[in-house]
């Protein structure tokens, strides 16, 4: 008897090792609502200047093309800790052509209704370049 009873004992503390060395049990994720259409007025894309930009070159913006939909506003913010200028590289496609300089917690919005696409850089740092697609929702 005490033979099974410690054999019962390490079954259960080492069961009882195993679920907190998995993290135990997890909550399921709830369904994703969908997405509400924007709204015709205020900030519903948010484009950032990430930290250490300088120094990240074509990846200033993030590493994937900065999408944004017609009848958007587009925000700029800049989220380091030096100052930035972007200018569109395309006049005219889309609305936004450039931001005003942009001290470190900046930020600048451009309504957006035409469609295009249009490489960007930072007319102070060059090397800081994103590509900006409007497009129709």
């Amino acid at each position: 008897m005490p033979v099974l009873r410690n054999v019962l004992c390490a079954t259960t503390v080492a069961a009882n090792i195993m679920i907190a060395g998995c993290g135990g049990h997890e909550t399921p994720m709830p369904p994703m609502a969908p997405t509400p259409p924007p709204s015709p007025s205020g900030v519903t894309a948010n484009v950032y200047i990430l930290p250490g930009a300088t120094t990240l070159g074509g990846n200033a913006f993030g590493d994937h093309p900065v999408v944004i939909y017609s009848g958007e506003t587009m925000r700029w913010r800049n989220f380091d800790q030096t100052t930035h200028a972007l200018v569109a590289d395309t006049a005219g496609v889309p609305d936004f052509a450039k931001t005003d300089t942009l001290a470190p917690g900046a930020e600048q919005s451009f309504l957006m209704t035409r469609t295009g696409s249009t490489p960007f850089h930072c007319t102070i740092h060059p090397s800081m370049t994103g590509t900006l697609i409007v497009q129709e929702r």
